[in-house]
């Protein structure tokens, strides 16, 4: 094989992973698969997670907290959140800068699929 080919080869798997890791950017749905980490970049916070099937549960564990700026400590603790979501179901979590995640549990509980949702206030109309 020539050095062209095999060049070419690493370059396409280079970039086929930064496609991978900017899907994980939080723009649309991710899916992942039981003991498959997804790990979820929300501006100003981070979010990484989990989950195992137990039963036809999807068993989700979840730790959200401060994106790491280069050497420093973020200055507030992480949240680490678990639930348990049925098969077909989701379960909704505020990761505190403005954008939920909803976390559905496939058919089987075979996958998960994480979608970011943008958080908007809402009133109720005057009558």
């Amino acid at each position: 094989m020539s050095a062209t080919v095999t060049s070419a080869g690493v370059a396409a798997v280079l970039a086929l992973s930064i496609l991978t890791a900017a899907g994980n950017a939080v723009a649309e749905s991710v899916s992942f698969k039981p003991n498959q980490g997804v790990s979820l970049h929300l501006g100003p916070k981070h979010a990484v997670g989990y989950f195992l099937t137990d039963d036809g549960v999807c068993q989700l564990t979840l730790v959200v907290g401060d994106e790491i700026k280069g050497d420093e400590l973020p200055a507030t603790a992480s949240a680490r959140f678990r639930a348990a979501i049925e098969a077909g179901k989701h379960a909704r979590f505020d990761t505190g800068s403005g954008t939920e995640l909803q976390f559905s549990c496939a058919p089987g509980a075979i996958a998960m699929t994480v979608e970011p949702l943008d958080q908007v206030a809402y009133t109720v109309p005057k009558k």
